[in-house]
Protein backbone atom coordinates (compact mmCIF):
# COMPACT_ATOMS: atom_id res chain seq x y z
CA UNK A 1 0.00 0.00 0.00
CA UNK A 2 1.24 3.66 -0.96
CA UNK A 3 2.36 5.51 1.89
CA UNK A 4 -0.01 8.66 2.50
CA UNK A 5 2.80 10.19 4.35
CA UNK A 6 6.04 10.44 1.69
CA UNK A 7 4.17 12.70 -0.78
CA UNK A 8 3.20 15.12 1.55
CA UNK A 9 6.92 14.87 3.07
CA UNK A 10 8.47 15.64 -0.20
CA UNK A 11 6.25 18.20 -1.18
CA UNK A 12 7.24 20.16 2.11
CA UNK A 13 10.51 19.34 1.45
CA UNK A 14 10.50 21.12 -2.25
CA UNK A 15 9.02 24.23 -0.80
CA UNK A 16 11.19 24.16 2.30
CA UNK A 17 14.07 24.34 -0.63
CA UNK A 18 12.35 27.15 -2.43
CA UNK A 19 11.89 29.21 0.89
CA UNK A 20 15.92 28.53 1.28
CA UNK A 21 16.45 30.26 -1.87
CA UNK A 22 13.49 33.10 -1.36
CA UNK A 23 14.71 33.82 1.72
CA UNK A 24 18.44 34.31 0.58
CA UNK A 25 16.90 36.85 -1.62
CA UNK A 26 14.80 38.85 0.89
CA UNK A 27 18.56 38.97 2.86
CA UNK A 28 19.49 40.50 0.17
CA UNK A 29 17.03 43.12 -0.63
CA UNK A 30 16.79 44.06 2.80
CA UNK A 31 20.40 44.38 3.37
CA UNK A 32 21.49 46.35 0.16
CA UNK A 33 17.58 48.29 0.35
CA UNK A 34 17.45 47.28 -3.40
CA UNK A 35 16.96 44.49 -6.08
CA UNK A 36 20.59 42.13 -5.95
CA UNK A 37 22.34 41.82 -9.22
CA UNK A 38 22.38 38.16 -11.11
CA UNK A 39 25.77 38.16 -10.70
CA UNK A 40 25.74 38.82 -6.92
CA UNK A 41 22.20 36.37 -5.93
CA UNK A 42 24.44 33.42 -7.67
CA UNK A 43 27.57 34.32 -6.26
CA UNK A 44 25.47 33.70 -2.97
CA UNK A 45 23.60 30.77 -3.31
CA UNK A 46 27.02 29.35 -4.42
CA UNK A 47 28.51 30.08 -0.93
CA UNK A 48 25.28 29.35 0.92
CA UNK A 49 24.72 25.46 -0.98
CA UNK A 50 26.80 23.74 1.45
CA UNK A 51 25.22 25.12 4.32
CA UNK A 52 21.45 24.01 2.83
CA UNK A 53 22.05 20.71 3.32
CA UNK A 54 23.24 21.63 7.59
CA UNK A 55 19.86 23.39 7.02
CA UNK A 56 17.69 20.20 5.60
CA UNK A 57 18.98 17.74 7.83
CA UNK A 58 18.51 20.01 10.69
CA UNK A 59 14.92 20.30 10.02
CA UNK A 60 14.54 16.84 9.46
CA UNK A 61 16.32 16.42 13.33
CA UNK A 62 13.54 18.87 14.84
CA UNK A 63 10.81 16.60 13.62
CA UNK A 64 9.61 19.64 11.12
CA UNK A 65 8.61 16.80 8.23
CA UNK A 66 6.58 14.83 10.24
CA UNK A 67 3.05 14.98 9.52
CA UNK A 68 1.43 13.84 12.48
CA UNK A 69 2.64 16.62 14.44
CA UNK A 70 1.23 20.30 14.35
CA UNK A 71 2.61 22.80 12.37
CA UNK A 72 0.50 25.83 13.82
CA UNK A 73 1.48 25.71 17.73
CA UNK A 74 3.99 27.39 20.10
CA UNK A 75 6.05 24.04 20.27
CA UNK A 76 6.51 23.49 16.43
CA UNK A 77 7.16 27.58 16.67
CA UNK A 78 9.78 26.18 19.38
CA UNK A 79 11.17 23.59 17.38
CA UNK A 80 11.46 25.69 13.98
CA UNK A 81 13.52 28.13 15.93
CA UNK A 82 16.12 25.62 17.47
CA UNK A 83 16.31 24.42 13.78
CA UNK A 84 16.97 27.64 12.73
CA UNK A 85 19.01 28.66 15.19
CA UNK A 86 21.52 25.38 14.80
CA UNK A 87 21.84 25.56 10.70
CA UNK A 88 22.70 29.37 11.12
CA UNK A 89 25.46 28.16 13.58
CA UNK A 90 26.81 25.36 11.21
CA UNK A 91 26.13 28.13 8.37
CA UNK A 92 28.66 30.82 10.19
CA UNK A 93 31.12 27.84 11.05
CA UNK A 94 31.08 26.44 7.35
CA UNK A 95 32.16 30.35 6.41
CA UNK A 96 34.49 30.98 8.94
CA UNK A 97 36.04 27.57 7.55
CA UNK A 98 36.41 29.09 4.14
CA UNK A 99 39.04 31.57 4.37
CA UNK A 100 37.80 32.54 0.63
CA UNK A 101 34.47 33.44 1.68
CA UNK A 102 33.51 36.95 2.67
CA UNK A 103 29.91 36.90 3.12
CA UNK A 104 28.97 39.60 6.38
CA UNK A 105 27.59 38.66 8.95
CA UNK A 106 24.87 40.14 8.50
CA UNK A 107 23.60 38.63 5.43
CA UNK A 108 23.58 35.30 7.45
CA UNK A 109 21.22 36.95 10.86
CA UNK A 110 19.23 38.79 8.33
CA UNK A 111 18.70 35.38 6.69
CA UNK A 112 18.22 33.34 9.57
CA UNK A 113 15.54 36.06 10.73
CA UNK A 114 13.77 36.07 7.68
CA UNK A 115 13.90 31.97 7.16
CA UNK A 116 12.00 31.54 10.45
CA UNK A 117 9.26 34.31 9.84
CA UNK A 118 8.52 33.01 6.07
CA UNK A 119 9.17 28.89 6.95
CA UNK A 120 6.56 29.63 10.02
CA UNK A 121 3.62 31.14 7.54
CA UNK A 122 4.00 28.87 5.33
CA UNK A 123 3.58 25.64 7.75
CA UNK A 124 0.92 27.39 9.87
CA UNK A 125 -0.91 28.52 6.12
CA UNK A 126 -0.51 24.40 5.23
CA UNK A 127 -1.40 23.18 8.64
CA UNK A 128 -4.87 25.30 8.63
CA UNK A 129 -5.58 24.88 4.74
CA UNK A 130 -4.93 21.09 4.88
CA UNK A 131 -6.91 20.69 7.84
CA UNK A 132 -9.98 22.16 6.19
CA UNK A 133 -9.30 21.32 2.40
CA UNK A 134 -7.04 17.91 2.13
CA UNK A 135 -9.40 15.41 1.09
CA UNK A 136 -9.83 11.95 2.91
CA UNK A 137 -10.13 8.64 1.62
CA UNK A 138 -13.28 6.98 3.09
CA UNK A 139 -12.28 3.29 4.87
CA UNK A 140 -14.16 0.64 5.24
CA UNK A 141 -14.16 -2.04 7.99
CA UNK A 142 -15.13 -5.63 8.13
CA UNK A 143 -15.12 -7.24 10.87
CA UNK A 144 -14.69 -4.94 13.85
CA UNK A 145 -12.04 -6.25 17.64
CA UNK A 146 -10.30 -4.49 19.60
CA UNK A 147 -7.31 -3.95 16.73
CA UNK A 148 -10.03 -2.20 14.51
CA UNK A 149 -11.50 0.36 17.72
CA UNK A 150 -7.59 0.95 18.35
CA UNK A 151 -7.17 1.95 14.57
CA UNK A 152 -10.83 3.96 14.47
CA UNK A 153 -9.59 6.13 17.50
CA UNK A 154 -6.12 7.05 15.73
CA UNK A 155 -7.65 7.83 12.49
CA UNK A 156 -10.48 10.14 14.72
CA UNK A 157 -7.67 11.83 16.18
CA UNK A 158 -4.90 12.06 14.32
CA UNK A 159 -6.64 13.34 11.15
CA UNK A 160 -3.73 14.73 9.41
CA UNK A 161 -3.22 11.50 7.80
CA UNK A 162 -6.19 11.48 5.28
CA UNK A 163 -8.31 8.95 6.70
CA UNK A 164 -11.80 8.51 7.42
CA UNK A 165 -13.54 5.43 9.33
CA UNK A 166 -16.51 5.67 7.32
CA UNK A 167 -18.45 2.13 7.72
CA UNK A 168 -18.18 -0.80 9.68
CA UNK A 169 -19.65 -4.23 8.98
CA UNK A 170 -19.68 -6.57 12.29
CA UNK A 171 -21.48 -9.72 11.28
CA UNK A 172 -20.40 -11.87 14.20
CA UNK A 173 -21.68 -9.31 17.24
CA UNK A 174 -18.03 -8.92 18.46
CA UNK A 175 -17.61 -4.88 18.16
CA UNK A 176 -16.29 -3.78 21.50
CA UNK A 177 -19.06 -1.79 23.66
CA UNK A 178 -17.75 1.48 22.38
CA UNK A 179 -18.17 0.93 18.87
CA UNK A 180 -21.41 -1.14 18.79
CA UNK A 181 -23.99 1.86 18.14
CA UNK A 182 -21.91 2.71 14.87
CA UNK A 183 -21.55 -0.66 13.09
CA UNK A 184 -24.20 -2.40 10.79
CA UNK A 185 -24.99 -6.24 11.29
CA UNK A 186 -26.52 -6.48 7.71
CA UNK A 187 -24.48 -7.15 4.76
CA UNK A 188 -26.83 -5.04 2.43
CA UNK A 189 -26.60 -1.94 4.60
CA UNK A 190 -23.03 -2.09 4.75
CA UNK A 191 -22.52 -2.04 0.64
CA UNK A 192 -25.35 0.79 0.73
CA UNK A 193 -22.48 2.79 3.18
CA UNK A 194 -19.68 1.91 1.10
CA UNK A 195 -21.53 3.01 -1.95
CA UNK A 196 -22.75 6.46 0.05
CA UNK A 197 -19.97 7.46 1.56
CA UNK A 198 -17.52 7.09 -1.22
CA UNK A 199 -15.65 4.35 0.41
CA UNK A 200 -12.36 3.49 -1.72
CA UNK A 201 -10.64 1.43 0.66
CA UNK A 202 -12.13 -2.08 2.45
CA UNK A 203 -9.88 -3.20 5.76
CA UNK A 204 -10.65 -6.83 6.21
CA UNK A 205 -10.14 -7.79 9.65
CA UNK A 206 -10.13 -11.87 9.28
CA UNK A 207 -10.50 -12.97 5.74
CA UNK A 208 -10.38 -16.69 6.85
CA UNK A 209 -13.63 -15.84 9.51
CA UNK A 210 -15.86 -14.62 6.58
CA UNK A 211 -18.90 -16.12 5.80
CA UNK A 212 -19.63 -17.05 2.17
CA UNK A 213 -22.66 -14.52 1.82
CA UNK A 214 -20.20 -12.21 3.25
CA UNK A 215 -17.52 -13.00 0.56
CA UNK A 216 -20.09 -12.92 -1.89
CA UNK A 217 -21.02 -9.60 -1.05
CA UNK A 218 -17.60 -7.95 -0.84
CA UNK A 219 -17.18 -9.61 -4.53
CA UNK A 220 -19.78 -7.17 -5.87
CA UNK A 221 -17.72 -4.44 -5.14
CA UNK A 222 -14.53 -5.42 -7.56
CA UNK A 223 -15.72 -3.11 -10.26
CA UNK A 224 -16.12 -0.23 -8.30
CA UNK A 225 -13.38 1.93 -7.36
CA UNK A 226 -12.52 -0.12 -4.30
CA UNK A 227 -9.38 -1.49 -2.94
CA UNK A 228 -9.01 -4.26 -0.25
CA UNK A 229 -6.40 -4.55 2.71
CA UNK A 230 -5.37 -7.02 5.21
CA UNK A 231 -5.86 -5.57 8.78
CA UNK A 232 -1.92 -6.16 9.59
CA UNK A 233 -1.42 -4.15 6.53
CA UNK A 234 -3.30 -1.46 7.33
CA UNK A 235 -2.23 -1.07 10.54
CA UNK A 236 1.17 -1.32 9.76
CA UNK A 237 0.83 1.29 7.29
CA UNK A 238 -0.67 3.63 9.36
CA UNK A 239 0.14 3.06 12.84
CA UNK A 240 4.05 2.21 11.74
CA UNK A 241 3.99 -0.84 14.12
CA UNK A 242 3.08 -4.56 13.49
CA UNK A 243 -0.43 -5.75 15.10
CA UNK A 244 0.84 -8.69 17.00
CA UNK A 245 -2.13 -10.17 18.18
CA UNK A 246 -3.04 -10.21 14.25
CA UNK A 247 -0.51 -12.04 12.67
CA UNK A 248 0.57 -15.49 12.13
CA UNK A 249 3.55 -17.40 11.03
CA UNK A 250 2.80 -17.32 7.56
CA UNK A 251 2.93 -13.87 8.20
CA UNK A 252 6.88 -13.72 9.61
CA UNK A 253 7.42 -16.22 6.49
CA UNK A 254 5.81 -14.10 4.21
CA UNK A 255 7.16 -10.34 5.33
CA UNK A 256 10.49 -11.06 6.70
CA UNK A 257 13.11 -11.50 4.44
CA UNK A 258 16.56 -11.43 5.83
CA UNK A 259 18.71 -12.97 3.10
CA UNK A 260 17.09 -10.21 0.50
CA UNK A 261 19.36 -7.83 2.78
CA UNK A 262 23.13 -8.82 2.73
CA UNK A 263 23.93 -5.51 0.86
CA UNK A 264 21.95 -3.42 3.82
CA UNK A 265 23.84 -5.52 6.62
CA UNK A 266 27.25 -4.51 4.36
CA UNK A 267 26.68 -1.06 4.70
CA UNK A 268 25.29 -1.26 8.04
CA UNK A 269 28.61 -2.88 9.84
CA UNK A 270 30.69 -0.23 7.69
CA UNK A 271 28.61 2.54 9.23
CA UNK A 272 28.91 0.89 12.60
CA UNK A 273 32.35 0.08 12.60
CA UNK A 274 33.84 4.29 11.32
CA UNK A 275 30.95 5.90 13.48
CA UNK A 276 32.18 3.67 16.67
CA UNK A 277 35.98 4.78 15.90
CA UNK A 278 35.01 8.24 15.56
CA UNK A 279 33.07 8.57 18.68
CA UNK A 280 35.91 6.70 20.91
CA UNK A 281 37.68 9.74 19.69
CA UNK A 282 35.28 12.63 20.32
CA UNK A 283 33.42 11.01 23.57
CA UNK A 284 37.49 10.38 25.09
CA UNK A 285 37.51 13.60 27.16
CA UNK A 286 33.76 13.34 28.22
CA UNK A 287 34.30 10.07 29.09
CA UNK A 288 36.62 10.83 31.85
CA UNK A 289 34.89 13.41 33.06
CA UNK A 290 31.74 10.85 33.44
CA UNK A 291 33.61 8.68 34.92
CA UNK A 292 34.72 11.26 37.96
CA UNK A 293 31.05 12.37 38.22
CA UNK A 294 29.96 8.92 39.14
CA UNK A 295 32.77 8.23 41.64
CA UNK A 296 31.37 11.90 43.70
CA UNK A 297 27.57 9.97 43.26
CA UNK A 298 28.73 6.87 45.17
CA UNK A 299 30.44 4.27 45.99
CA UNK A 300 30.82 1.74 43.43
CA UNK A 301 31.98 0.62 39.80
CA UNK A 302 32.18 3.38 36.92
CA UNK A 303 30.94 0.70 34.12
CA UNK A 304 27.82 -1.46 34.67
CA UNK A 305 27.94 -5.06 33.65
CA UNK A 306 25.01 -7.30 32.42
CA UNK A 307 24.68 -10.16 30.68
CA UNK A 308 22.08 -9.62 27.69
CA UNK A 309 21.02 -11.95 24.53
CA UNK A 310 21.60 -10.40 20.60
CA UNK A 311 21.32 -11.86 17.35
CA UNK A 312 20.31 -15.35 17.26
CA UNK A 313 20.06 -15.44 20.78
CA UNK A 314 24.39 -15.35 21.58
CA UNK A 315 25.17 -13.87 25.46
CA UNK A 316 26.94 -10.82 25.94
CA UNK A 317 28.23 -8.47 28.08
CA UNK A 318 26.64 -5.47 27.82
CA UNK A 319 28.58 -1.69 29.11
CA UNK A 320 26.91 1.39 30.54
CA UNK A 321 28.31 3.82 32.52
CA UNK A 322 26.63 3.06 36.11
CA UNK A 323 23.80 5.26 36.81
CA UNK A 324 22.43 3.56 39.84
CA UNK A 325 23.11 3.04 43.97
CA UNK A 326 24.93 -0.11 44.08
CA UNK A 327 23.57 -0.48 48.15
CA UNK A 328 20.68 -2.06 48.36
CA UNK A 329 20.02 -2.77 44.48
CA UNK A 330 18.32 -6.04 43.00
CA UNK A 331 18.96 -5.39 39.72
CA UNK A 332 15.08 -5.49 39.28
CA UNK A 333 14.13 -3.92 35.47
CA UNK A 334 14.30 -0.09 35.57
CA UNK A 335 10.78 1.72 36.18
CA UNK A 336 10.06 5.35 35.22
CA UNK A 337 11.43 7.18 38.27
CA UNK A 338 13.14 4.68 39.67
CA UNK A 339 14.67 5.96 43.16
CA UNK A 340 17.84 3.67 42.75
CA UNK A 341 18.71 6.40 40.18
CA UNK A 342 21.30 8.31 41.18
CA UNK A 343 21.11 12.25 40.35
CA UNK A 344 24.13 12.08 38.44
CA UNK A 345 22.94 8.81 36.78
CA UNK A 346 19.36 10.42 35.87
CA UNK A 347 21.64 13.24 34.37
CA UNK A 348 23.45 10.45 32.26
CA UNK A 349 20.05 8.90 31.25
CA UNK A 350 18.30 11.77 29.98
CA UNK A 351 20.82 12.55 27.27
CA UNK A 352 21.96 8.62 26.68
CA UNK A 353 25.29 9.30 27.69
CA UNK A 354 25.13 6.36 29.82
CA UNK A 355 25.12 4.30 26.72
CA UNK A 356 28.59 5.30 25.52
CA UNK A 357 30.29 2.55 26.70
CA UNK A 358 28.15 0.67 24.35
CA UNK A 359 30.27 2.09 21.55
CA UNK A 360 33.11 -1.01 22.83
CA UNK A 361 30.40 -3.77 21.87
CA UNK A 362 29.16 -2.07 18.74
CA UNK A 363 32.96 -1.84 17.44
CA UNK A 364 33.12 -5.64 18.25
CA UNK A 365 29.87 -6.57 16.45
CA UNK A 366 27.53 -7.44 19.46
CA UNK A 367 25.61 -4.92 19.04
CA UNK A 368 24.53 -1.84 16.10
CA UNK A 369 23.86 1.47 16.64
CA UNK A 370 20.62 0.69 15.54
CA UNK A 371 18.17 -1.91 16.54
CA UNK A 372 16.10 -3.57 19.39
CA UNK A 373 17.29 -2.68 23.00
CA UNK A 374 18.94 -6.25 24.21
CA UNK A 375 17.18 -7.96 26.98
CA UNK A 376 18.51 -10.05 30.14
CA UNK A 377 18.32 -14.05 29.37
CA UNK A 378 16.14 -14.73 31.93
CA UNK A 379 13.50 -11.70 31.35
CA UNK A 380 13.13 -12.93 27.37
CA UNK A 381 12.03 -16.88 28.68
CA UNK A 382 9.86 -14.95 30.83
CA UNK A 383 8.60 -12.99 27.74
CA UNK A 384 8.36 -15.69 25.60
CA UNK A 385 5.92 -17.47 27.20
CA UNK A 386 3.76 -14.54 27.84
CA UNK A 387 3.99 -12.79 24.42
CA UNK A 388 3.81 -14.45 21.28
CA UNK A 389 6.77 -13.91 18.74
CA UNK A 390 8.66 -12.35 21.28
CA UNK A 391 12.17 -14.09 20.28
CA UNK A 392 11.80 -12.84 16.69
CA UNK A 393 12.99 -10.01 17.88
CA UNK A 394 16.74 -11.87 18.12
CA UNK A 395 16.61 -12.27 13.89
CA UNK A 396 18.37 -8.72 14.22
CA UNK A 397 21.81 -7.33 16.14
CA UNK A 398 20.55 -5.26 19.00
CA UNK A 399 21.03 -1.58 19.25
CA UNK A 400 21.62 1.98 21.04
CA UNK A 401 18.64 3.19 19.92
CA UNK A 402 15.28 1.61 17.79
CA UNK A 403 12.25 1.99 16.35
CA UNK A 404 10.45 1.95 19.51
CA UNK A 405 12.65 4.50 21.33
CA UNK A 406 11.88 7.59 19.18
CA UNK A 407 8.13 6.40 18.86
CA UNK A 408 7.53 9.47 21.54
CA UNK A 409 5.57 6.09 24.20
CA UNK A 410 7.35 5.39 27.55
CA UNK A 411 7.54 1.60 27.41
CA UNK A 412 7.84 0.28 31.16
CA UNK A 413 9.29 -3.57 31.48
CA UNK A 414 5.57 -5.09 32.06
CA UNK A 415 3.98 -7.34 30.08
CA UNK A 416 1.54 -4.80 28.77
CA UNK A 417 4.68 -2.68 27.50
CA UNK A 418 7.19 -4.74 26.35
CA UNK A 419 4.19 -6.36 23.83
CA UNK A 420 3.83 -2.86 22.38
CA UNK A 421 7.78 -2.55 22.44
CA UNK A 422 7.63 -5.52 20.36
CA UNK A 423 5.16 -4.05 17.53
CA UNK A 424 7.85 -1.34 17.19
CA UNK A 425 10.38 -4.20 17.05
CA UNK A 426 8.73 -6.19 14.07
CA UNK A 427 7.81 -3.07 12.41
CA UNK A 428 11.64 -2.45 12.21
CA UNK A 429 12.84 -6.21 11.48
CA UNK A 430 10.36 -5.57 8.47
CA UNK A 431 11.30 -2.44 7.03
CA UNK A 432 15.14 -2.32 7.91
CA UNK A 433 16.78 -0.05 5.40
CA UNK A 434 19.48 2.65 5.63
CA UNK A 435 16.68 5.04 4.84
CA UNK A 436 15.09 4.28 8.13
CA UNK A 437 18.28 3.56 10.40
CA UNK A 438 19.28 7.25 9.24
CA UNK A 439 15.63 8.41 10.22
CA UNK A 440 16.13 6.26 13.80
CA UNK A 441 19.65 8.04 14.13
CA UNK A 442 18.55 11.81 13.59
CA UNK A 443 14.91 11.18 15.52
CA UNK A 444 17.44 10.02 18.28
CA UNK A 445 19.20 12.96 18.24
CA UNK A 446 15.93 14.95 18.44
CA UNK A 447 15.00 12.88 21.55
CA UNK A 448 18.61 13.71 23.91
CA UNK A 449 18.12 17.50 22.43
CA UNK A 450 14.57 17.17 24.01
CA UNK A 451 15.61 15.59 27.34
CA UNK A 452 12.81 12.99 26.69
CA UNK A 453 15.03 10.69 28.12
CA UNK A 454 13.59 6.99 28.46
Amino acid sequence: MRSARRPRQFFLLVVDVGMLLLCLFVALLLRHRAVPSQELWWSLVTSFLPSWFVWIISFYTADLYNIEREFDDLRFAGRLFGAVAVGGLFSALIFYLDNKNTNPKTILALYAGSLFAVLWLWRFSYARLSRRYLPKRATAFVGIDETVAELIAEIETRDRLGYEAAAFLDEKGTAPAALKARVLRSRELFLKAVQERGVSLVVVTDESGLSEKTRRALLDLIDRPVRFIRLPDFYEHYLRKIPVGTINDLWFLENIDLTGKARYRIVKRAFDIGLSLLALAVCLAPSVLIALGIKLSGRGPVLFRQERLGRAGLRFQILKFRTMKVDGNTFAPTEERDPRVTAFGSFLRAFLLDEIPQVLNILVGEMSFIGPRPERPELVAELERAIPYYRQRLLVKPGIAGWDQVSGEYHSPSVEDTYKKLQYDLYYIKNMSVLLDFSIFFKTIMTMLGRKGR
